[in-house]
């Protein structure tokens, strides 16, 4: 039997992310969730930003948040359902390898995300602009280039979180449950161990939150954009671009490790 092409994979997982009912919904909680990091983005602004700077950075929070809900909620669903309906062994029956399969199914995700990171860029630069014109304030579109870095390195990041969840878990409830948390948690961490630094003068705690992936994430645009930004949790101490960089590459090659393991060598028949 001939082996599916990989253009067939592709479109197969498309269609599962748009007619699986499941993923209805996330554009809701998309948008609620975006309004709140962007409402708490803005409290915690530091003073002096003018108008096109908050205006900057409060959106790319909304943008980073909910286009991050979208890709681990699809990812996540699209692998765990697979073994969760037992549909994998019929597709891995067939001559697909599991690997291969994997891959696709990220592929896709990642293929949906480029239309919304382009609605959710476009509609960005217009928000952007017109709250500044309003400030007369001009824009620095070198500045709005680089938060849209930012909110595609999100995108991918929270794709393979949620595949990594679902080739875990096999099971909806259960990757769903670990997506949601992973970064509430992450970002916890990150307000909780600067307290323990300063409560045991222990230098440990502090440099530990250097290393956690979402106050790496939220802090990345000060570190791009060079200035004070409108952030949530952040490293307990200064870190540069490179640190940045590895520790965001690190998580994301760890996952996907993670993920091509336990896929790889798993048994499937249950």
């Amino acid at each position: 039997m001939p082996r599916a092409s990989i253009g067939c994979l592709l479109r197969g997982e498309l269609r599962k992310i748009i007619f699986q009912r499941t993923n209805w919904v996330l554009p809701v909680a998309a948008f609620g969730l975006g309004i709140l990091a962007a409402t708490a983005a803005g409290d915690t602004a530091p003073s002096g930003l003018n108008s096109f700077q908050l205006a900057l950075d409060t959106y790319r929070a909304f943008a980073a948040a909910a286009i991050g809900v979208m890709m681990v909620g699809t990812s996540a669903q699209l692998v765990a359902a697979e073994y969760q309906w037992a549909t994998v062994r019929v597709v891995t029956g067939r001559g697909v390898g599991r690997l291969r399969l994997l891959s696709a199914k990220l592929a896709a995700v990642l293929l949906v995300a480029v239309p919304l990171l382009v609605l959710l860029g476009g509609a960005g630069a217009a928000d952007v602009a017109v709250r500044a014109a309003a400030g007369s304030t001009p824009a620095v579109w070198s500045e709005v280039w680089l938060s849209a870095i930012v909110v595609a390195m999100s995108a991918v990041v929270c794709a393979v979180l949620g595949a990594a969840a679902g080739a875990v878990g096999r099971s909806i409830t259960f990757a769903l449950a670990v997506v949601a948390g992973f970064f509430p948690a992450d970002n916890i961490l990150g307000y909780v161990l600067p307290i323990i630094q300063n409560a045991t003068q222990e230098q440990f705690w502090a440099n530990a939150t250097t290393y956690l992936l979402g106050p790496t994430l939220n802090h990345l645009p000060a570190v791009l954009i060079g200035r004070p930004a409108a952030e949530l949790v952040v490293p307990g101490l200064p870190i540069g671009l490179a640190h940045s960089l590895v520790v965001i590459a690190g998580y994301t090659a760890l996952l996907v490790i993670a993920a091509a393991i336990v896929t790889s060598r798993r048994d499937i028949t249950s």
